[in-house]
């Protein structure tokens, strides 16, 4: 998942750089239909989080850095979720259905331009965000592997 966010996230940079016409239109659909992907698939982690707990993180950990770990991880899902809803309402309040592969999203907003400026802010907003928690979930796990050599990291690999 983490790979095709980012991947997402370099697409939607690009957009706005590639010419108005059907390579362009092509672009954005696969950029929405596989947010929308990616929601569900979201949607259905958090799920499985909320059904199966972590185990606890270690008793040597400072509470801080306990506290710090869980809102990164509370960050983490709000962002995967929130984003492509987002996404969503931006293209259908320009005016835009949302197909995922040739199944049409029902419409939630209609055609609203102000609403359109405010979601894009958003949008460009918390992908910026995401980026900055996934870089710092990205250090902290780095920094448990090979400066704490604790065994944190080894918890997020599968088969743990």
């Amino acid at each position: 998942m983490a790979a095709a966010i980012l991947a997402l996230w370099v697409v939607g940079h690009m957009i706005d750089a590639l010419p108005k016409g059907p390579v362009r239109s092509e672009v954005i659909g696969l950029h929405k239909a596989i947010g929308v992907v990616l929601l569900v698939m979201a949607v259905a982690r958090l799920a499985w989080r909320l059904a199966r707990p972590q185990p606890p993180l270690p008793a040597s950990m400072p509470a801080a850095e306990r506290l710090m770990a869980a809102a990164g991880h509370v960050a983490l899902y709000l962002l995967m979720v929130l984003i492509p809803l987002d996404g969503i309402l931006l293209s259908q309040s320009a005016g835009r259905e949302v197909s995922v592969f040739g199944l049409v999203l029902p419409a939630m907003v209609g055609k609203d331009d102000a609403l359109k400026d405010m979601l894009k802010g958003g949008h460009v907003a918390m992908g910026w965000l995401l980026a900055l928690v996934l870089a710092g979930h990205v250090a902290a796990a780095v920094r448990h592997r090979f400066i704490l050599k604790d065994e944190v990291m080894a918890r997020m690999l599968p088969g743990r």
